[in-house]
């Protein structure tokens, strides 16, 4: 019921299109009632009257008749396609825009597949409901309505016994309704896992065979498409039940009406006319009684479709806007973390633990320490993609709370070293953000990046598909993309996250030397394994196991021989490891 009352306001958005689809159905329901009435006249004309003249003009109502009824239930299906069409494309819509509002702690405890099976396998069941459950059960209700109308004018005592299919019809569809349901909310499930390990399997096709993992993950995906089949044929099964348990039903009730129905043609109190349109009625009736048992089996599955989509719509962001949020225009004085620490949603170990930090605008901060020591726990920090755990972080001596993520987020370059890309052009990956940029802009921005010359012998230059995560480009191409995307954005705050990682040696030092030309005026951030590419930094901080641990330049870190002095040399001589 909560579902149905989630999308009444969607409904209501086209009640006018619904209200004339309702007053079509409205017509093409009493035009099945008058396809029943026109036998009693061709049957008293036939085995009474005997008059061929009556005939032939009852015989010219039928497909007169069916001819409008035609055009009617052709209005009635493109006016309820339209409805359900709309409402979905609203849905789809939201959905994709409520997910774009959502913190980013969201989609690391949820699956992308089980999201994306939400948006395409739901959308598609919800829509099928609103498509056609309106349309079958207003019009085969109102066909059945005509249709008793039509029994209790000829034979209302006949008709009571017929109505009595009623309440036995609502029973079974009653005890069938909570086994569909129930199905359907769980094979909807299973179709999420396997939504997710598609998808799994193709971003992870090279280690699958890299490490012969076909097997193992194919056994996987068949343990899930076995659950998937499991559930689909639980509610399958209720919904083969359904039809025959609806026709022993009817049949029931139609042995009693023949019955006495042969009664009373027998003392002559009934004439054939009157007897066989009753009949005819009552068989007309039995099928839209039929596909509304059936249609219950698809309101049950549009309704747990619905249950599912209105959960991602009642999801609410964890990193909330304050109520008169201040536009960020740029870094003018500090960045500060004041007693910070955080712990990442649904992890135990701290990721920063009371780390205090006070970078001056204009200065270049490096990061190092070891692999998971919290270093790039400070950029999702800076971009308040999370909220501290505990402290605080000024800009400028406010609280990064107070502004506008928005407006933040405008003043701040990201390269990481994970390269995202999208599939568009060259040109507008790089212009991410900033649509508005021109050529020229776009072209200077892959000049500082060092790309200018892997574009040039690209076959459409800017205009270039890159293709599905940029596939077409190598991995160092991609990252001096992200690098010129941030270029483009000119930004007050700049971070590094391991940004030239994927490149050689003789490209990482080229791009080394743009971005550091880059460095005046603004403040840097800069992560890094390398170590000789932190040389220049103003200031080097080490961070292990979540805090500060030393401070100081590169030539002071080195002399105080401690965590930093030991991985630099490590590096020197080329040991390999990793931190």
């Amino acid at each position: 019921m909560q579902s149905l009352k989630r999308l009444k306001p969607y409904l209501l958005q086209h009640r006018r299109r619904f209200a004339q689809a309702a007053a079509v159905m409205t017509a093409v329901a009493l035009l099945n009632g008058a396809t029943v009435w026109v036998l009693k006249p061709a049957i008293n004309s036939i085995f009474e009257k005997k008059d061929p003249r009556l005939l032939v003009g009852v015989v010219a109502l039928i497909p007169a008749i069916f001819l409008l009824k035609l055009v009617l239930t052709y209005i009635q299906s493109y006016l309820m396609s339209y409805i359900g069409q709309r409402i979905t494309k609203t849905l789809r819509e939201e959905l994709f825009v409520h997910l774009h509002t959502l913190s980013m702690d969201f989609f690391w405890r949820s699956k992308s597949g089980e999201i994306l099976s939400r948006l395409t396998n739901d959308l598609t069941n919800l829509q099928s409901g609103l498509q056609f459950i309106p349309l079958y059960m207003v019009r085969d209700s109102l066909t059945v309505i005509v249709l008793l109308g039509v029994m209790f004018f000829i034979n209302w005592r006949f008709a009571l016994i017929a109505i009595l299919a009623i309440p036995m019809a609502g029973a079974v569809l009653a005890v069938l309704g909570k086994k569909l349901r129930k199905a359907s909310r769980k094979s909807q499930e299973v179709m999420g896992e396997i939504y997710h390990r598609f998808q799994e399997s193709l971003q992870g096709m090279l280690v699958v065979k890299a490490f012969n993992y076909e097997a193992d993950a194919t056994a996987k995906f068949n343990a899930e498409s076995s659950a998937f089949f499991d559930q689909m044929m639980q509610y399958f099964r209720a919904t083969a039940l359904s039809g025959p348990l609806m026709e022993f039903l009817g049949s029931l009730i139609l042995a009693c009406v023949v019955l006495k129905a042969g009664q009373e043609i027998f003392r002559g109190t009934m004439t054939p006319g009157d007897f066989f349109t009753f009949l005819g009625s009552f068989f007309m009736a039995y099928s839209p009684v039929k596909n509304l048992s059936q249609t219950n089996a698809s309101f049950q599955l549009a309704l747990a479709a619905a249950d599912r989509i209105f959960a991602i719509l009642d999801e609410k962001p964890t990193v909330m806007e304050k109520a008169g949020a201040v536009s960020f225009t740029g870094l003018q004085d500090t960045i500060e973390f004041d007693d910070v620490s955080f712990k990442y949603p649904g992890r135990e170990h701290w990721a920063l633990r009371h780390v205090s930090l006070r970078i001056k605008a204009g200065e270049v901060v490096a990061v190092a320490g070891p692999s998971g020591s919290g270093k790039t726990t400070l950029v999702h920090l800076l971009l308040r993609l999370f909220d501290p755990v505990e402290g605080r972080i000024l800009i400028d001596g406010r609280n990064l709370r107070d502004y506008s993520s928005d407006s933040v987020r405008r003043h701040v370059g990201l390269v990481t070293q994970d390269t995202i890309l999208f599939n568009d052009d060259l040109a507008g990956n790089v212009a991410v953000g900033r649509s508005k940029a021109s050529e020229d802009q776009i072209r200077a921005a892959l000049q500082v990046a060092d790309a200018t010359e892997f574009v040039g012998h690209l076959p459409a230059g800017l205009k270039t598909p890159l293709g599905d995560r940029g596939l077409r480009l190598s991995g160092g191409q991609r990252q001096r993309i992200a690098i010129a995307r941030a270029v483009l954005k000119n930004p007050s705050l700049l971070l590094l996250d391991e940004a030239t990682s994927n490149l050689d040696t003789a490209s990482e030092r080229s791009v080394q030397l743009a971005l550091e030309r880059l460095y005046p005026g603004r403040t840097v951030l800069i992560i890094a394994h390398r170590l000789a590419t932190l040389k220049n930094a103003h200031r080097i901080i080490v961070i292990h196991q979540g805090s500060i641990a030393e401070s100081g330049t590169h030539a002071e870190l080195l002399a105080q021989s401690g965590i930093y002095s030991t991985l630099y040399r490590y590096q020197q001589l080329g040991s390999g490891l990793d931190f």
